[in-house]
């Protein structure tokens, strides 16, 4: 396999270790007919093993260069190529039950997951490969370091679970980071919330994380209302359960 050489401004870090592809397409069981969106295939590390199976394939990739090159490479088997950039994708055009998979680009993952959320309903299953810094945000529990406004705008709707970790040489180029291998499921029973309102509280609570809720949060709660909703004004933002949150929002 040839490749072009990465874009930085694309944050292209190509992954060639051919056990942690198969691995990672190995862990979604794809079936025949199911309907697999890869978000940035670049040049088709993952899609190589996603062609071989009787899925319906679909590929979102910004690059033209990229695009160009899937083209050529996939042609016995082509899956269908969308050249547009993710972040305005709509995915209602795929169907339901989608399956998503990528080696998300990192300087944008987090945009990326919340726009992939606003499509919770017509997804079955999210297998993404992120900066392992972010997966440990995604997974984090309240009082943990990592824990923050990302754990709980995307654990409100899903089911997050680390998968497995990617060291940096199983990359071209190699990034100075570890990768996580991380698995989404939009909940059963999610909690009813004003998503708006919920994005506002988190806003102002974490730019504020170093302070107790009741000044974090001043501008929202007194103090009493605080107590009233079962907080602890003394408390910090990272030690509020996202159900502590949905209720302060809803309040």
């Amino acid at each position: 396999m040839s490749f072009a050489n990465p874009k930085r401004s694309l944050s292209q870090n190509f992954l060639v270790d051919e056990g942690f592809q198969k691995r990672i397409v190995d862990y979604g069981r794809y079936s025949p007919s199911e309907k697999v969106v890869e978000i940035g295939p670049g040049y088709g590390a993952i899609t190589a093993h996603l062609v071989e199976l009787p899925c319906n394939l679909n590929l979102i990739e910004i690059d033209p260069d990229a695009v160009e090159y899937l083209r050529s490479r996939f042609v016995n088997s082509p899956p269908k190529i969308n050249q547009e950039d993710v972040l305005k994708a709509d995915f209602s055009r795929f169907g339901t039950d989608l399956r998503l998979i990528g080696n998300l680009p990192y300087h944008i993952s987090s945009p990326i997951l919340l726009h992939v959320d606003r499509y919770r309903q017509q997804i079955k299953d999210v297998i993404f490969m992120l900066q392992k810094e972010v997966v440990d945000r995604l997974v984090a529990s309240p009082g943990e370091k990592a824990y923050g406004r990302l754990s709980i705008a995307l654990g409100i709707h899903w089911d997050i679970e680390r998968l497995f970790n990617v060291p940096p040489d199983a990359f071209r180029p190699a990034p100075k980071v570890w990768s996580s291998v991380m698995c989404m499921r939009p909940r059963k029973n999610p909690p009813m919330v004003d998503v708006t309102r919920l994005d506002q509280v988190l806003t102002t609570a974490f730019s504020k994380r170093r302070k107790t809720l009741r000044n974090a949060l001043k501008g929202f709660f007194t103090e009493e209302e605080l107590v009233k909703c079962s907080i602890d004004p003394k408390a910090r933002p990272e030690n509020l359960s996202i159900d502590q949150y949905v209720q302060l929002a809803n309040f």
